[in-house]
């Protein structure tokens, strides 16, 4: 007998034949090899699927194309189920305060804007002015030094050390010696005022200018011409023997730092 006779011809009758039996006529027909015991499905199965469920499950086993009062779900269908947000608790991590001591301290590169002196030069000069006992590492130097004149840039003149340098403080003069490469210079703290009357500073150092000199430290080593000739006159007034036993000097080079605090 097919399927579509036995819902044909024996489905109508199967509240007559009773549950059990129809249950077995059912299972025989999807598995013809069970055995049946009246009841091929336990209690408990039954009464979770539902009779009109069980009745269609036995229905499309019989006849596919059967239509059947339940709703079956495809295999492939997912349903969407709206999960709850699960709650992260966040630890705070305290912030570690690192002590001053532990910061390691940047250190500025020196840049050497000279062409007469090196950045050894430069950082015994820094240690002059803060009067140290010992000479600044040249990665330690405190200040920058600021190029205001060259020579063989800007011109040899009185003039234009005056129109360069006048009225700016913390100046540094450098001048190269020709033939022998002697280096000699001087520090002003003060300021460079050109005037027609020669005028001293007070100041530790012994510092004097005029339009007509141009810069002079001590007595007298100073700018008096356009030629580039430096004169010197008298070493006793001096820390230290300052060049040779001449008296003028033709310069090489001739250059004049501002110094600034880093």
């Amino acid at each position: 007998m097919s399927g579509e006779d036995i819902l044909e011809k024996v489905k109508p009758y199967r509240q007559i034949l009773g549950l059990n039996l129809w249950d077995d006529i059912s299972a025989k027909f999807m598995a013809p090899n069970a055995s049946i015991s009246s009841t091929i499905l336990p209690a408990p199965t039954q009464q979770i699927l539902g009779l009109n469920l069980w009745n269609d499950i036995s229905t499309k086993f019989m006849a596919p194309d059967a239509s059947i009062s339940s709703t079956i779900l495809s295999v492939h269908k997912k349903i969407p189920i709206q999960l709850p947000v699960r709650e992260v608790s966040v630890r705070e991590v305290p912030v570690r305060e690192v002590p001053v001591h532990e910061v390691p301290v940047h250190e500025i590169p020196f840049i050497n804007p000279s062409f007469i002196i090196n950045d050894k030069h430069f950082a015994e000069i820094s240690s002059w002015i803060d009067h140290r006992s010992s000479i600044y590492e040249v990665t330690k130097i405190p200040y920058k030094f600021k190029l205001l004149l060259r020579g063989s840039r800007d011109g040899f003149t009185r003039e234009t050390f005056y129109r360069l340098c006048d009225n700016l403080p913390d100046t540094v003069v450098v001048i190269k010696v020709k033939f022998t490469n002697e280096i000699i210079g001087g520090y002003n703290p003060l300021v460079w005022t050109a005037n027609n009357k020669f005028k001293w500073f007070a100041t530790t150092d012994i510092i004097g200018c005029s339009n007509r000199h141009g810069p002079v430290f001590g007595n007298y080593f100073d700018m008096m011409s356009d030629n580039k000739i430096w004169y010197f006159h008298n070493n006793a007034y001096y820390q230290k023997r300052i060049g040779s036993d001449k008296y003028d000097y033709l310069i090489d080079e001739f250059e004049v730092f501002q110094i600034l605090k880093n």
